[in-house]
């Protein structure tokens, strides 16, 4: 089913995008509030007397991860909640929380909301998730089970708008693993075999293509070179002697460091990879 053609509104309370933004859609009582930790304490002061209850999601980086990271919770006190998590975690640098603007949100709604939305992060694995894996279903209402779906598909194009893909896998594939797009592309080398396919930021390799084990000495202090490290530690590959193999998709910011990766050297992407035919990527993108 092709998606349909929505209206978002996104209200910038500070006047700037760097500050808050509500964004919401006008047809749907779902809004996600976007809350620099820099400006924390302004949404804090703002509406003193409604004590929001909603799911959050913080989003930062961490030195050891090659992703990502979130940490998705719920709270009846939305502002006490994101206080405690400014004082005890210090990865996140943005917290993005899910209410109801006419303030319908039940503790049912939230929990549940939680525990899909860190069923459906684990599922698209493309964000490190600092807590567990949530637990069983919580048991909500009928009359609450049939809105949340829609609540959660709100919630999900909201958070998209705002730049946090987070339910969205890096590929998406049919039923039989198969990937629907018909787009790919190859890269070899000694001991290298791999396939992928531009993404919107980037360039993602599939899982299975297989890496060269060991950089040439010219890379073996380059940023990719670290960046494996890091692969390794988090069990991303499979090594299988005289090559890994690529147990999940990985993105890459662009195809020059996806080829470089994949062949342990310096590479320039756009020549890297070729498609079924032979055509680098360059002939097809940029020679148009």
């Amino acid at each position: 089913m092709n998606p349909t053609p929505k209206t978002l509104q996104i209200f910038l309370p500070e006047g700037t995008p760097a500050g808050i933004q509500v964004a919401e859609l006008t047809t749907r009582i779902i809004q996600a509030v976007s809350v620099p930790k820099t400006r924390l304490q302004d949404f804090i002061e703002r509406d003193k007397e409604v004590n929001h209850v909603g799911t959050y999601f913080l989003f930062g980086e961490k030195d050891d991860s090659t992703k990502p990271v979130t940490y998705i919770g719920q709270t009846e006190d939305l502002r006490q909640r994101l206080k405690q998590h400014d004082a005890n975690k210090e990865f996140w640098t943005t917290a993005v929380i899910l209410i109801s603007r006419t303030h319908s949100f039940t503790q049912a709604h939230i929990r549940w909301l939680e525990w899909y939305s860190i069923k459906k992060t684990l599922e698209a694995n493309r964000y490190r998730l600092e807590n567990g894996n949530g637990g069983s279903e919580p048991h909500v209402t009928e009359a609450i089970r049939a809105d949340l779906d829609e609540i959660f598909d709100t919630g999900k194009l909201l958070l998209e708008s705002l730049g946090y893909p987070i339910f969205e896998p890096l590929v998406k594939r049919k039923e039989s693993g198969e990937i629907q797009e018909a787009e790919l592309w190859y890269c070899k080398g000694p001991n290298a075999d791999a396939v992928g396919m531009p993404s919107e930021k980037g360039f993602v390799v599939l899982k299975g293509s297989k890496f060269r084990k060991v950089f040439t000495a010219s890379a073996a202090e380059t940023t990719f070179a670290k960046r494996r490290e890091r692969e390794l530690a988090e069990g991303v590959f499979e090594d299988l002697g005289d090559y890994l193999e690529l147990k999940e998709d990985v993105a890459y910011g662009s195809p020059s460091m996806a080829a470089a990766a994949v062949l342990a050297r310096h590479a320039n992407g756009w020549l890297s990879w070729v498609d079924a035919s032979g055509r680098t990527l360059d002939g097809a993108k940029r020679k148009v």
